[in-house]
């Protein structure tokens, strides 16, 4: 099969790879949009702990199964490898198999004319939903399992901290679910003007978020940022007996407030991935008009415009970029 291949840190070429027999249960997807995010910019630049080069990229795929249950339906792949063996798995908690393997990060992924996936990790497409919308279906059902851990919602006050795409899908989610207000902390000015268009109110630094919420502390906190400054930050945000729910991924321990979470008895809950019913929410979501993610897509480009693509993601430049991999059914 022909693919975009990473062989070294920010050298990608075109390749064809040797063919191979299905594991059991497996079938072979062919991509149609693949999207790019934070992880592709890690792995692409040599940063990320597990990846091995050579690899193709790519975790946020939807596209056409060539065989199987969906054989010629539209499918969005959840590309998470369970070891189904571990404690969290025998408990039926495999978003945090201590063994968890990614698609795209731990094998090879979604830039390519095919990807074997596991028949039970697909899941079929609305009939009703564009496939290009479906290319968030991924990254949505990872604002869905976030906004599960804090929830229920309605007339709640939330800060966000960080207007990077999953940010601004975790607010586009706990609005759809009826909180009062929602507002962003985004430092990079691009960011900023992307959330207001989709109607947020937004501010440069965390510590204007108790004046743009009324003069008081939040509800709930989501931490999408995942920096040191935030760690400290969000127990000063929260309200007493609130909720923090940390939704980036930190690259090293950070230092966290727990006199804080101590005499305000915080909720501090962690986030991983998501559950299969976690992207059939997202996927519902999206065909009913619940969530409009069209805004979030900056552009869509051709494989060979993978390294460029990168490029602007690493600026700043882009929110979400979707790679079209072969032409839509």
């Amino acid at each position: 099969m022909r693919a975009l291949v990473l062989e070294r840190p920010r050298e990608f070429h075109f390749r064809t790879l040797p063919s191979r027999e299905p594991a059991v249960g497996e079938v072979l997807v062919r991509p149609v949009f693949v999207g790019l995010c934070g992880t592709d910019l890690h792995i692409a630049a040599g940063e990320h702990p597990r990846a091995r080069l050579p690899l193709v990229l790519g975790h946020e795929i939807v596209g056409i199964a060539a065989s199987g249950r969906w054989g010629g339906q539209p499918v969005v792949v959840d590309p998470t490898i369970a070891c189904g063996q571990c404690p969290a798995c025998v408990r039926g908690d495999e978003n945090v198999c201590q063994h968890l393997r990614l698609i795209g990060i731990d094998r090879d992924g979604g830039l390519s004319c095919g990807v074997w996936a596991a028949e039970s990790k697909l899941h079929p497409v609305p009939d009703t939903l564009a496939l290009r919308t479906a290319a968030l279906a991924e990254p949505l059902a990872v604002a869905v399992h976030a906004a599960g851990r804090a929830g229920p919602y309605p007339g709640a006050t939330v800060a966000i901290l960080g207007a990077g795409p999953i940010g601004l899908l975790t607010a586009l989610v706990v609005r759809a679910a009826g909180v009062r207000q929602v507002v962003l902390a985004e430092p990079v000015a691009a960011r900023r003007e992307w959330a207001s268009k989709l109607g947020f109110e937004t501010v440069p630094e965390p510590d204007m978020l108790p004046s743009a919420i009324g003069g008081r502390p939040a509800d709930i906190v989501f931490d999408a940022a995942a920096v040191p400054s935030t760690a400290r930050q969000a127990t000063r945000l929260v309200r007493p007996r609130g909720t923090i729910v940390v939704v980036g991924v930190f690259g090293h321990p950070a230092a966290l407030d727990l006199q804080t979470v101590t005499f305000s008895e915080l909720n501090v809950v962690g986030t991983r991935v998501y559950r299969p019913h976690d992207l059939s929410t997202a996927l519902g979501l999206l065909a009913s008009g619940s969530v409009d993610v069209t805004g979030l897509i900056s552009e869509v480009i051709e494989l060979q415009d993978v390294p460029t693509a990168l490029l602007k993601l690493s600026r700043g430049q882009a929110l979400k970029i979707l790679v079209r991999c072969t032409s839509e059914p």
